[in-house]
């Protein structure tokens, strides 16, 4: 049958819808994360006729949108608050993302023009992890649609994610829809009859890829209970459910009763640490007309004994003597130069000391236009509802936490999106923290996939780094996690909640936290060398075609 005939284009249609809705429906919260590890055989199969660098782009497209619709369409907000500049954000991202999810096509559809299709097929897997680390290493980053993020509901699965991380995973799934793929083709050329030898060969090979990283992550979760307890920290999670649009409406006396009322009700429970979630002070608490709120707090840490971890939001003013950022924003009164930062701080009770940490990959738009200190014309993008502008961090705090016997342990917090990022994770544990916290808000996109989606991850970053997880949002799912992707204490989305739960400080080491992205960074190699293999093709063909007029 012709490509190019109705029928033909029907086909092919459907799919790459097949393969963008199996994409889109294999992420959290729906439980179908299996669905992965089959969804690119009918891309590959739409594929088969598609040559041209043109028709490739579109076909990619109209799957990747559907992807992109299903799986980040919450993006928009379109069902709470409903403010202008989110849904229009959210709809470009829509929109735009696929046309980054491109690169990996384009790349696999310069390899099969210069080698064939069967080359392109096997180089696929990674292209696509080559890309995946790509994406998380500019201010345009967003590594929300990792493959390997579909399967944090099947923690046996994920184990092998402490030496790859959650790239490897991607791999995995990648390599089983390639093996597929080669089998549906030995079958629909009839090169094989699909009771022959090497049809069977190939079925087993897809079952054994399949469940051996299941055998071995039960086996690594069975043996958990065999690992010698280290040092206890009991922490308190405050979920106090305050609308993010309405709390930087004002209130803020109200708002810091909501948390001191709930941490109140945890406090006598022999807590090491109380957190607070993202922005929980939404003015800048530094700021000299805030400073009664500041003691008021410092008051009741002190009168409770208790450390407290909280979201705030931060302002430093600039001396002229001082390095000044670029993007930094100026007093029209004065002239007196300012950057504001989206940060967290640990205060212990009698002590002056004030550990900061300023959140350091920020969401692109909606907290900072990204580049906008080269672009200042794009500060027209930003989103202004008391988050846009935030600046870049440089304190990538490693916390210490004073415990009651006089001990002292490590850790690392990060605030909302910086979650997502695997090796930034991981490098707050090679530089020693033993567990880690999460503060966020997730309540702007209201009951939709993202605030499930974010939690979700938060599994792979556990089992990535052998760390435990305190996980405070302002309006859910505040939760603790395991080092093997246990989830215990989850809370319901628009709740309020205080919770205690008792984790353990580790200090050892995987090979993921030690050497952080290596598995993607070599994944990305190999596709240099296919791209330059393609190039230095490219030039023989012409060079020697050439030599012969």
């Amino acid at each position: 049958m012709r490509p190019d005939l109705p029928a033909a284009r029907r086909i092919r249609y459907f799919l790459l819808g097949l393969s963008g809705l199996m994409l889109g429906c294999s992420f959290p919260p729906l439980p179908s994360g299996s669905l992965a590890a089959f969804a690119f055989v009918p891309f590959f199969i739409a594929f088969e006729d598609l040559e041209t660098h043109g028709k490739a782009f579109r076909a990619s497209y109209l799957a990747f949108f559907i992807f992109n619709l299903i799986a980040i369409s919450w993006t928009g907000g379109f069902v709470h608050g409903k403010d202008p500049y989110l849904m229009a954000a959210g709809a470009a991202l829509v929109f735009g993302h696929p046309l980054f999810m491109y690169v990996p096509v384009l790349l696999f559809t310069m390899v099969r023009k210069y080698f064939d299709f069967k080359t392109a097929v096997f180089a696929f897997p990674f292209m696509w992890v080559g890309f995946e680390y790509l994406h998380t290493i500019t201010e345009f980053g967003f590594p929300w649609l990792v493959l390997g993020n579909t399967q944090t509901y099947d923690l046996p699965a994920i184990q092998f994610a402490s030496a790859s991380g959650v790239y490897g995973v991607s791999f995995w799934l990648l390599w089983i829809n390639v093996i597929a793929y080669v089998l549906y083709a030995k079958l629909a050329l009839k090169e094989w009859k699909p009771f022959s030898r090497h049809s069977i060969v190939l079925v087993a090979g897809i079952v054994v890829l399949y469940v051996l990283p299941k055998i071995y992550g039960n086996v690594i979760m069975a043996q958990a209970d065999k690992i010698p307890q280290e040092k206890s920290v009991r922490i308190g999670i405050i979920q106090p459910d305050i609308d993010p649009f309405e709390k930087w409406q004002g209130g803020s006396h109200e708002q810091i009763s909501v948390y001191q009322q709930l941490m109140e009700g945890v406090a006598q429970q022999r807590l090491d640490l109380i957190v607070w979630p993202e922005t929980a002070t939404p003015f800048y608490l530094f700021a000299p007309q805030n400073q009664s709120v500041f003691q008021r707090i410092r008051k009741q840490i002190d009168s409770l004994r208790l450390p407290l971890l909280t979201g705030i939001s931060d302002i430093v003013y600039y001396r002229e003597t001082d390095i000044i950022p670029k993007g930094s924003k100026v007093i029209a009164s004065t002239g007196q130069r300012y950057e504001t930062f989206n940060s967290s701080m640990l205060l212990h009770p009698f002590s002056s000391e004030i550990q900061k940490h300023a959140k350091m990959i920020l969401v692109p738009f909606a907290e900072r236009t990204p580049y906008s200190e080269y672009f200042p014309f794009s500060s027209v993008l930003q989103w202004s509802f008391g988050l846009g502008g935030w600046g870049i961090g440089t304190d990538s705090m490693v916390f210490r936490l004073r415990l009651a016997d006089s001990s002292e342990v490590r850790f690392s917090n990060l605030i909302c999106y910086e979650s997502v990022y695997p090796g930034f994770v991981a490098s707050f544990v090679r530089r020693g923290a033993e567990f880690l916290t999460i503060i966020t808000n997730d309540s702007w996109w209201g009951n939709t996939f993202g605030a499930y989606q974010h939690q979700r991850y938060a599994v792979l970053r556990a089992v990535e780094n052998r760390r435990w997880i305190a996980r405070c949002a302002n309006g859910g799912i505040s939760c603790f996690i395991d080092p093997y992707g246990n989830v215990y204490q989850p809370t319901a989305m628009f709740t309020k909640a205080a919770l205690v739960g008792e984790i353990q400080a580790r200090g050892d080491m995987t090979f993921y936290a030690t050497y952080g992205d290596m598995f993607a960074q070599i994944c990305f190699l190999v596709s240099g060398v296919f791209l330059a293999s393609t190039f230095g093709k490219k030039f023989y063909l012409r060079h020697r075609l050439r030599g012969r007029r």
